[in-house]
């Protein structure tokens, strides 16, 4: 079995994204917006002649749990909970804070902002394209319990698309911050890092048509294994990240059941995974059962190659399969044996000068 290990922590390198606290942009992108939202909020309720409402502010998404990569379209994307200090008994339409956050970042960047269902989302732009957008999501408390509700439905959505829906952002992160620890959890995040690529190159970024990202963050928390091998040479163990993939793919495969769909007169593959905290709602709940089908199938695929590299004897052979078809071009491809064994031979060979006699 050919031994990629320091292939994958290539590739991992080449991909991961830095954590928040050490990308000085990114931080400071969402130190300037936080601050226009505190002075916005003010200047609003005030002239409302309201009391003005105290803010909180929480990391959420692959930031917040050091889990980000690179994306291959280059548009970055952070997550940025709101919440207001106060009760959703008086808030009865969920879009109104929503809405006030929208204009108060309204000539914020070139392109306006935009309420969506769970969140405004701010976009900054690089030679016309996107480059970095912000989801702030709004969450407010209520009067009976001491649970927080995220404001859902956009500016025009009808009143039954607009509700409060129970959210644990913080229970969330701490789900998936203290699931594992130190080499295991180095690991982990390396695993969960090559599904993220491997979700980026091998599905259409367009519609619901890959899994989310938080899907497949909570999936590897429940049935991620730490793997190592053992070196002959060295008389250790070290970490064996492909079998760790291979694994957790496995599993993540045995989770789908084949479900009859009798509008279509058709069975599907389907998987349900449900968030770990309030809501407690399927992660895998915007996929269709075609979306969903598809999503098997490529994770069956997925296994296959890591199992006919991990069946490889040459490093070479065995990254030549999952590169790039599976993980792109950042993942490394070795020399071959045969081109290493001619460069050797080349270095070893005496010169045409060294034959002659002086």
């Amino acid at each position: 079995m050919a031994d990629i290990q320091k292939q994958f922590e290539e590739f991992h390198d080449a991909i991961k994204l830095k954590r928040f606290k050490e990308n000085e942009e990114l931080r400071e992108k969402r130190d300037i917006i936080t601050k226009k939202i505190k002075k916005g909020v003010k200047t609003k309720f005030e002239e409302m002649e309201k009391d003005v409402p105290s803010l909180e502010f929480i990391d959420q998404g692959s930031y917040a749990v050091d889990l980000g990569i690179i994306p291959e379209d280059k548009d970055y994307d952070i997550d940025e909970g709101v919440i207001f200090d106060l009760y959703k008994e008086d808030y009865t339409d969920s879009v109104e804070l929503k809405m006030i956050i929208r204009d108060i970042l309204e000539n914020h960047t070139n392109t306006p902002p935009k309420i969506k269902n769970p969140c405004v989302t701010i976009t900054y732009s690089l030679d016309d394209e996107p480059a970095y957008h912000v989801d702030l999501p709004v969450y407010i408390k209520s009067k009976y319990d001491n649970n927080l509700y995220l404001a859902w439905g956009k500016e025009f959505s009808n009143q039954d698309n607009k509700h409060w829906d129970l959210a644990d952002p913080e229970g969330l992160n701490d789900h998936i911050r203290n699931s594992f620890k130190d080499d295991a959890k180095k690991q982990f995040k390396r695993v969960v890092r090559y599904m993220k690529k491997w979700k980026d190159i091998c599905f259409n970024s367009s519609g619901n048509s890959r899994p989310p990202s938080i899907g497949l963050t909570i999936a590897a928390v429940d049935l991620f294994s730490y793997k190592q091998s053992y070196n002959y040479l060295s008389g250790k163990f070290k970490d064996d990240d492909l079998g760790a993939l291979k694994d957790l793919v496995s599993k993540l495969k045995n989770k789908f059941i084949l479900k009859w769909d009798p509008d279509l007169e058709k069975s599907f593959y389907t998987i349900e995974y449900n968030l770990p905290v309030q809501p407690y709602s399927n992660v895998f709940s915007k996929m269709s059962n075609n979306q969903m089908d598809s999503f098997y199938q490529k994770l069956n695929e997925l296994e296959n190659a890591l199992t006919e590299a991990e069946s490889k004897s040459d490093p070479h052979e065995a990254c030549k399969v999952l590169s790039p078809k599976y993980f792109g071009d950042k993942f490394p491809i070795p020399e071959s044996k045969e081109a290493r064994y001619q460069q050797v031979a080349l270095s070893s060979a005496p010169s045409s000068n060294s034959a002659k006699g002086d």
